[in-house]
């Protein structure tokens, strides 16, 4: 993998500071209570705020997994995970002389935690002693030509990112909409299901860099056999787990506890879910193949159709006009997946990623 792989995990962090002033709109859009907006900004603020701290982290993990090495960067996410539980117990609570910061101290332990982040990956990077090594004059060198290019090649994936956002403010807007049982009960549903997600995410990564070395060796056949060989893991694992998220949806629900009501909603809430697995196996591993080529466009295309055409009306449709509530939205979300699959599946299969030359 070349330098110009960073760009492929560089985000516009620039972009999160600039959000500051939103804050409270942002959470006023998403139908938030008064009392959730005022510790919801001054939260928001926190993390927008420090979002450069996480820069170097994002940049070096990715370019770590790029060239192979996906074990440092699962190391680094682990020790940073464990200092921010850590330094957030004593924040939120407080710890002898340490005052209780509550809110405001979970945010600054996610600052430092992403900080800490940051400084192992610079010196892991810079010791030598993994897969490559990126001295503090490469690292201070400036490159006008190579930044340039990385920009262009990032606009694609901050566009999506911008789309995501906004199909998630209008999104959680119709959430909020059904109540606070209804909010709760999806709270914990997508706890539920992000379970399935870390097998799927991992074997999306794993694609991405095998896909980027072949193409990079100019062997466009091995990269497509690399993605329909990680989908058809990435569908038999998420299949399984949709087996038994219609099986047992409600107690994987009651793990979390709540009240009867509550959890009855997010019990129906699971099953729907088992529904969408296939889907998103599908779109995480074909995803982030097509950017591990540099095809950065087709994710966006899948993206904005999905999230604008079809998540937001649908699950409006589903929801509100419907009637069907909380369980309209997790149907109208699988088709959206569903939706986004499909498309994306078929522009991989047209093949126009294998011609991209970086």
């Amino acid at each position: 993998m070349s330098e110009r792989d960073e760009s492929l995990h560089s985000p516009f962090c620039s972009l999160s500071c600039s959000l500051l002033p939103l804050a409270s709109s942002m959470l006023e859009l998403m139908g938030a209570s008064e009392r959730a907006i005022a510790l919801g900004t001054m939260y928001m603020r926190v993390i927008l705020f420090t979002s450069l701290l996480g820069f170097p982290m994002v940049v070096l993990n990715g370019i770590m997994r790029g060239s192979g090495d996906t074990q440092t960067p699962l190391t680094i996410t682990l020790i940073m995970n464990v200092w921010n539980v850590l330094v957030a117990a004593a924040l939120v609570f407080g710890m002898g002389p340490v005052p209780a910061l509550g809110l405001a101290g979970a945010a600054l332990a996610t600052a430092s935690a992403r900080l800490l982040g940051g400084i192992l990956a610079l010196g892991l990077v810079m010791s030598g002693n993994r897969f490559l090594q990126v001295g503090l004059r490469d690292i201070l060198r400036w490159d006008g030509n190579l930044i340039a290019y990385m920009v262009r090649l990032s606009l694609p994936t901050a566009g999506e990112s911008i789309i995501l956002r906004l199909g998630f403010i209008l999104f959680m807007r119709i959430v909020s909409a059904l109540g606070e049982v209804a909010l709760a009960a999806h709270q914990i549903a997508i706890n539920v299901e992000s379970l399935s997600f870390m097998p799927g995410h991992g074997l999306s990564v794993a694609s991405t860099t095998l896909v980027g070395q072949s193409m990079g060796a100019r062997k466009p056949d091995l990269a497509e056999e690399s993605i329909r060989s990680a989908m058809r893991l990435s569908l038999a694992v998420m299949g399984a787990v949709g087996v038994i998220f219609a099986l047992f949806g409600p107690s994987l629900a009651a793990a979390f506890g709540s009240t009867p009501e509550v959890l009855a909603l997010a019990g129906s809430a699971v099953r729907i879910g088992a529904l969408e697995q296939l889907p998103i196996a599908v779109r995480m591993v074909i995803g982030g193949s097509l950017r591990g080529a540099g095809d950065m466009r087709t994710p966006v295309y899948a993206t904005l159709v999905g999230t604008l055409l079809f998540r937001v009306p649908i699950v409006y449709l589903f929801a509100i006009v419907f009637g069907w509530g909380l369980n309209g939205v997790w149907l109208g979300t699988a088709v959206d997946w569903t939706a986004r699959a499909t498309l994306i599946y078929f522009l991989f299969r047209r093949g126009a990623w294998k011609k991209i030359r970086l």
